[in-house]
């Protein structure tokens, strides 16, 4: 069954739907129903989409992107989200070197610090300094990064210092890295390299 149509623009020069806008259009999706200081999310990548998404409740083989809320009393709500046929026909411009000239790096820790205001989301932020993190970090790896997953405590609403910590590398299958706001542990931030 059909929750919702969602609607999608590319980002930037990319041709396939962004992790970011997908976080984006699900957080505005379900805010009425959130709760979130109290609600935990799992968000999950199984492909790359290119086509625009319907959200659906039933249990999909084919889905793109998996979500699952929790909330504090472990209730939990999982969402599919599957590629329709329906073309996406438009297009807008992204600058995330923006975002990575205002952060500050510390290789030898493994740490990336964004304490200024971008005008853009804060997972956009969030997926735009751990992707400068890992290319500064793994200058020899060759392929691309993808963002493949998001884990957080809570949904915040407000914030101000971001601080990614790298954590681990499972061969470039995946690499995990701690998100701080406000030197806060939030959760944590998976990429991929293919």
């Amino acid at each position: 069954m059909t929750k919702k149509k969602l609607n999608f623009c590319f980002k930037g020069s990319r041709d396939y739907i962004h992790g970011t806008d997908i976080f984006n259009e699900l957080k505005n999706c379900f805010n009425d129903s959130l709760n979130y200081e109290n609600t935990m999310l799992d968000l999950s990548f199984h492909g790359i989409a290119k086509k625009k998404l319907d959200i659906v409740e039933d249990n999909a083989t084919d889905a793109k992107v998996v979500v699952k809320f929790y909330d504090t009393n472990d209730d939990k709500k999982t969402y599919y989200l599957v590629e329709n046929k329906d073309d996406i026909v438009c297009r807008y411009d992204y600058a995330e070197n923006k975002i990575v000239e205002l952060s500050k790096i510390d290789l030898d820790l493994g740490k990336i610090n964004l304490n200024k205001d971008t005008s853009y989301s804060l997972i956009e932020n969030i997926v735009a300094l751990n992707k400068s993190l890992l290319e500064n970090m793994f200058k020899e790896a060759f392929g691309k990064w993808y963002f493949t997953r998001l884990q957080l405590k809570k949904i915040p609403l407000n914030y101000y210092l971001i601080r990614l910590e790298f954590k681990s590398n499972f061969n470039f299958k995946l690499t995990k890295t701690e998100i701080f706001l406000d030197n806060e542990s939030l959760g944590f931030i998976y990429f991929s390299l293919v």
